[in-house]
């Protein structure tokens, strides 16, 4: 928030106690004296393990929903003066949620410096443009900040988990409340600033090594000898960009997917150090590869 949205789940967490729980069941069912001349003490051991394991995934359902939209559950009047007081959130993304009003509180440097901010902070009303769609991970980007921004990390000290799952309901309550654009073409929704993208491949993102310069196959930026034998003997060749024929993503949801998450069995690795705001620029970049090619 006043850093730039994510939430994990720790080892104290229900989720991870219950799994753990189920886990120490299961040992003790096995280890303890259940013998083939006691069917009654397997089938009820059986059993009281069958409940358990239903109630745990119940409640990692439940801690991983997200608040049905027009619901204001009653934590979120607790989170929202946790957005707007010691979680700082209203520092970078407005008071209640509003970019254009900022706390009255703030500097004229401080006012200022927010302005340039990039990437600017997210608007939290407006759920088109938000990348974090379930409250698992909006808990992670809150903890742990967001990759390459003003969002940054959390201490449990500064807000504990219990804040931070506060602020999830409040987030909710306020997303969507700016109309979706309904006429943006959904084929574009994941496409970002291309020129921001032609940067990215070239560069942190590492595809030009070998998908070649501007996606020519046959133009490849400066390297070893020995990386050039590497690629070379790559078992699935790095894909033409430029011929659509060639390309097995169908739509920008697989493009996405692909950068996001790699490909198994080729060299295509998950872009780890690319934040979803960078995919969307590549993709927009890749688009006009496609259409250079044809």
């Amino acid at each position: 928030m006043a850093r730039h949205l994510f939430v994990s789940y720790d080892g104290s967490s229900k989720p991870d106690t219950h799994m753990t729980r189920d886990s120490d069941m299961l040992s003790f069912f096995l280890r303890t004296g259940v013998r083939r001349d006691h069917p009654g003490t397997i089938l009820a051991g059986m059993l009281w393990l069958a409940i358990s394991l239903l109630a745990g995934s119940h409640l990692w359902a439940e801690s991983t929903s997200q608040t049905p939209p027009g619901h204001k559950p009653r934590d979120a009047e607790r989170g929202r003066a946790i957005f707007n007081g010691k979680g700082l959130c209203s520092t970078c993304h407005g008071v209640d949620g509003y970019k254009s009003h900022l706390p009255p509180e703030l500097s004229p440097n401080v006012r200022d410096n927010i302005t340039r901010l990039n990437p600017a902070p997210a608007d939290l009303r407006e759920a088109t443009t938000l990348t974090s769609t379930t409250d698992k991970q909006r808990f992670e980007v809150i903890r742990h900040g967001h990759l390459r921004t003003a969002m940054y990390s959390l201490s449990k000290e500064a807000l504990s988990d219990e804040d931070i799952l506060a602020l999830l309901p409040y987030l909710a309550s306020i997303r969507g409340t700016a109309p979706p654009t309904a006429s943006a073409p959904p084929s574009h929704i994941l496409r970002g600033d291309a020129k921001n993208g032609r940067q990215l491949y070239h560069e942190l993102g590492g595809c030009a090594i070998c998908h070649g310069i501007e996606g020519d196959l046959h133009t490849r930026p400066p390297m070893s000898a020995d990386l050039i034998r590497r690629l070379d003997a790559l078992p699935a060749p790095p894909v033409d960009l430029r011929n659509p024929a060639t390309l097995k993503s169908q739509n920008d949801e697989d493009r996405y997917r692909s950068i996001k998450l790699g490909h198994p069995g080729t060299a295509m690795y998950p872009k780890t150090l690319l934040r979803d705001e960078d995919i969307r620029d590549l993709i927009a970049y890749l688009a006009i590869l496609r259409e250079g090619g044809r």
